[in-house]
């Protein structure tokens, strides 16, 4: 289902739905901590499938569930910005594009790393916990580096594998 085979009303739609999607699942985080930190990581997902689709409608996914998750927890506000949000939209992208698999993983793997950087660096925050901060910036971004490169890795495949059979299912379904 390419940007080109979607009506802009099914388009405007699904990318709201996908905003909507991911959200609630970054949201869930600060509604049910322990196992809502791990299912916010899901919240890459729908940003990579509509980024996948339309990357424009992708990008107005992010800032969407952004100001969602703004308005109702402000402090989950900063992960869904740096992490979870420009990984599915860069991932999206990648695989629109058709990028190979090491392609696909090294934006991923930059771009995430980049947003954790950027949360230990300028809002003091350590995605990872305190103690990879406290091993120093170099190291801590070092460390970074290499979990956001099998994180994004592992993305991608799943991606890879999930994406054509859900778009042949909204191709039957159009």
């Amino acid at each position: 289902m390419r940007r080109s085979q979607v009506s802009r009303t099914r388009l405007v739609a699904l990318a709201g739905t996908m905003s909507a999607m991911a959200a609630a699942l970054q949201l869930l985080a600060a509604f049910v901590p322990g196992p809502g930190h791990i299912a916010s990581a899901l919240a890459t997902l729908p940003l990579a499938l509509i980024t996948w689709i339309s990357p424009g409608a992708g990008f107005a996914s992010y800032v969407t569930a952004t100001l969602l998750v703004l308005i109702i927890v402000p402090e989950e506000c900063l992960i869904l910005l740096t992490t979870t949000g420009p990984l599915g939209v860069a991932l999206g992208a990648a695989g629109a594009t058709k990028l190979s698999v090491s392609m696909q993983t090294l934006i991923g793997a930059a771009t995430l790393s980049s947003g954790m950087t950027v949360l230990m660096l300028v809002f003091k925050t350590d995605p990872l916990g305190p103690g990879v901060s406290n091993m120093g910036w170099v190291a801590a971004i070092g460390v970074y580096a290499g979990f956001a490169l099998m994180y994004a890795w592992a993305w991608t495949l799943i991606l890879r594998r999930i994406t054509p059979h859900l778009l042949a299912i909204g191709r039957r379904n159009a």
